[in-house]
């Protein structure tokens, strides 16, 4: 088996490789993505209308908003440049904890783990700023555990993150009770106590608290009322999301055959078990073949179980707080972790929970790039507005990638010329959009999709 150290460098080029891919074929336009787009062409500058969510919006946009500076009119490539934002910015995180765990087996396997099960299937969404507080969250844990002095690089990584968090997503609100407890932890157990790093991870508490606050007053007054209860309500819902469920299957054989035989956790069989789940995930594309729509991979349900998987973000935290302190050594599934053979073969299951999940992945980013050709086709081939129902849009398999609210909005960003056509939302939509398209719609300028 390779050492921890390869395995992070290849888990990092797996990560960066994925973004970089993603971000070509223009993945960040998915569903709210387009909308987005559009109002950043418009007006030329960040959009963010979201006050919780303001740093991640602004920090992903960075990108595109050179590129407009710079005198980029393609939209093409402004799509690109949004989708690049938008993946590194959790992929970026998601490298840090990488970095700082690989000399530990079993703290790369949870921040591996925590990619493979919550990053790989739930960020076929990547505009939903959760991507990256979760990306964040784990960061500061795998610094905070294994951290053996409180050191001003450490603090300054940690304050600017707590920053960030003040304003990057509501999920905070059950994220702080549980890393800042653990960040100040830290602070006390370390025996040499510098005034800068200790003022430092305080900074990332308060911010963590500060984020806290601000969520709780918006959900508790949110910006509209029937799209919190909505988010809600799904919630439950997260097993719609067929990459997540088997590999929660995965993850749940192995935590309870811990939790029942410590001991078995230096033997081949947990793992055996559990892999029965990512042989699974690994044929899932095939599921095609029978044409179903439920139980094959799914773009949309990446979305309802994101809170499931801010749910498991959560529980790796508290495993690694476990993990890192005195009183947790004592127990006997710690001993047992701690072992090298169990510590190499979770190391090993992690690292094969990430790439089971890419083949999925894969079949749907194809999906998607079979869609926004098709898409694109129909906006240059018609001009004036095209009822939805006569495009290919509406037929299998493009129609589930489909987001009624954002087809004018798509339509926009997908035009060679103002001659192209605009797709309508079908007729019998008639919850909130953008904007009209029957009656009018905005005109992006100087600003065409060139392939």
């Amino acid at each position: 088996m390779p050492s921890p150290t390869v395995i992070y460098r290849l888990a990092a080029g797996l990560l960066w490789t994925l973004a970089l891919w993603h971000a070509w074929v223009c993945r960040g336009l998915f569903v709210d993505g387009a909308a987005f787009m559009t109002q950043i062409v418009l007006h030329e500058w960040f959009f963010h209308f979201y006050p919780p969510r303001m740093y991640a919006m602004i920090l992903a946009q960075i990108p595109v908003i050179v590129g407009l500076k710079l005198g980029i009119s393609d939209l093409h490539w402004l799509s690109r440049l949004l989708s690049l934002g938008l993946f590194a910015l959790p992929t970026i995180f998601y490298t840090i904890a990488l970095a700082r765990a690989r000399h530990d087996p079993v703290l790369l396997a949870t921040v591996l783990a925590a990619i493979g099960l919550v990053f790989f299937t739930t960020s076929f969404f990547i505009v939903g700023e959760y991507n990256s507080i979760y990306a964040m969250t784990i960061a500061v844990a795998v610094v905070v555990a294994s951290a053996d002095r409180l050191t001003w690089r450490d603090g300054l990584l940690l304050c600017a993150i707590g920053i960030l968090a003040l304003r990057t997503y509501e999920a905070v609100i059950y994220l702080s009770p549980i890393i800042v407890p653990m960040i100040l932890w830290r602070v006390w157990k370390c025996r040499a106590r510098p005034i800068l790093p200790a003022l430092l991870y305080a900074g990332c508490a308060a911010g963590y608290v500060g984020g806290f606050f601000i969520a709780l007053s918006w959900i508790i007054v949110p910006w509209d009322e029937a799209h919190r209860d909505e988010a809600a309500i799904t919630i439950i819902n997260f097993w719609q999301n067929m990459q997540f469920v088997l590999l929660l299957c995965a993850t749940a054989t192995v935590a309870v055959w811990a939790l029942l035989r410590p001991s078995d956790l230096s033997t081949a069989r947990p793992y055996l078990w559990a892999m029965i789940w990512l042989v699974l995930l690994v044929l899932s594309p095939l599921l095609i073949v029978f044409d179903s729509n439920q139980v094959r991979p799914f773009a949309k349900s990446q979305y309802v179980a994101r809170t499931m998987g801010g749910g498991m973000i959560a529980a790796m935290i508290v495993a690694m707080w476990i993990y890192a302190s005195e009183a947790g050594r004592r127990l006997r599934i710690v001993e047992a972790v701690r072992q090298p053979q169990a510590g190499r073969k979770l190391l090993a299951l992690a690292a094969l929970m990430c790439l089971s999940v890419c083949p999925s992945n894969a079949y749907l980013t194809a999906t998607w790039i079979r869609y926004l050709d098709v898409f694109i086709d129909t906006v240059h081939s018609r001009e004036g507005l095209i009822p939805y129902e006569e495009t290919p849009l509406a037929t299998l398999p493009h129609i589930l990638l489909v987001e009624h609210w954002t087809i004018p909005s798509a339509s926009l960003v997908l035009r060679a010329s103002r001659q192209s056509g605009i797709v309508l939302t079908p007729r019998e939509f008639r919850d909130w959009q953008p904007f009209n398209s029957v009656e009018s719609h905005p005109e992006l300028g100087r600003y065409f999709w060139r392939r």
